[in-house]
């Protein structure tokens, strides 16, 4: 009979359920499992603690025990716990292994923000980072059509952790996924909180350079409930053109500056339209409107896309135009978008 080798993924799976006794947060989750490996009678685990209390580590070693006693090929569990005085375990409202979290937002609808969000993740992936997007506005959820995914989704599900869809190597979770395409969301502020606090930590977003968050637009319960639950790293205000949009931007940076999040600059959607047959671009919708909305709050212009109808025809496709088209001129704007964003976020660390 074939020897049973210990299953390490659903070994890491099952320590998912063995909580810290005072912050409630699973060990897997804080970062305090250093390393899990087979060896000849079983599996060894090397559990880090900030300090050398025994009662705590003892809880902790009974947890583990019961918890894998029942695994299928784990053998003889060899447990060692090391002191580490550096350790943070209660690291604030962040996300363990998601280095920042970007929320993108605008002061009305209809500006193509979520165009820009599964666009710019697209340049982030295309620059080798790890990126993910969290669909925060529960009323019209777009990132889902942005990626070829309309209405329910069959979500893996374990140990009542959320694994998220993976498109364009891009981590997606939204609450279109959630939901039939034509089915109302009639629900209330706290509820809504409730929903983007299970999005944040209950998803196994695993480690990511980047999490953009995909905010609806205005200045609702959903921005006030992030500004609560997590430590944003910085907005992003997208704007068309008009200068009318300038009053509504004005509101949007209000709330961030109110909520105390930095805006990382504005970016201008839509800034002119690029004939599909000469090539001629037509500022359609004015000109000039990012740029007076990035001088009207002091903050830098992150760029400006232009309009076409292949970035059009990709979002109806599923596939965000910047993931298929790498060497194109939309590419190369989101591209520095991206530069001038990452410098931004440099500037306020």
């Amino acid at each position: 009979m074939a020897e049973v080798k210990p299953d390490i993924n659903l070994i890491q799976k099952q320590l998912l359920n063995v909580k810290h006794p005072e912050l409630k947060k699973d060990i897997i989750t804080l970062g305090m499992v250093a390393s899990l490996e087979p060896n000849e009678e079983g599996i060894s685990l090397l559990i880090k603690t900030p300090n050398a209390d025994r009662r705590m580590q003892i809880g902790l070693e009974a947890q583990i025990r019961q918890v894998l006693s029942k695994t299928e090929g784990v053998g003889k569990i060899k447990i060692k716990f090391e002191v580490d005085q550096n350790m943070k375990l209660d690291d604030g409202n962040r996300i363990r292994g998601v280095k920042k979290v970007i929320a993108i937002g605008s002061g009305k609808g209809g500006v193509g923000k979520s165009t820009v969000t599964s666009n710019l993740a697209a340049a982030a992936v295309n620059a080798g980072l790890k990126v993910g997007i969290m669909d925060a506005d529960i009323y019209g959820p777009s990132i889902g059509k942005m990626f070829g995914s309309s209405g329910r989704v069959a979500l893996k599900i374990e140990n009542d952790k959320i694994y998220p869809l993976e498109k364009n190597g891009i981590k997606i979770i939204s609450f279109a996924f959630l939901i039939n395409e034509d089915q109302p969301v009639v629900w209330r502020g706290p509820m809504l909180g409730k929903a983007v606090e299970q999005f944040l930590y209950d998803v196994v977003w695993g480690e990511l350079d980047i999490l953009f968050i995909d905010l609806p637009p205005g200045t609702g319960d959903v921005q006030l409930s992030l500004a609560q639950l997590i430590d944003l790293d910085g907005a992003i205000l997208v704007t068309t053109p008009q200068s009318v949009a300038l009053l509504d931007a004005n509101r949007a940076a209000a709330m961030l500056n109110q909520v105390k999040v930095p805006i990382l600059g504005i970016v201008e959607n839509m800034s002119e339209f690029v004939c599909p047959k000469c090539g001629h671009a037509s500022n359609i919708f004015s000109q000039g409107g990012g740029d007076k909305i990035a001088s009207s709050l002091g903050v830098k212009k992150l760029g400006g896309v232009p309009i076409t109808m292949d970035i059009m025809q990709a979002g109806e496709a599923g596939v965000p135009f910047v993931a298929k088209e790498k060497d194109s001129v939309i590419a190369k704007a989101y591209a520095s978008i991206l530069a001038n964003l990452q410098e931004e976020i440099k500037n306020w660390e």
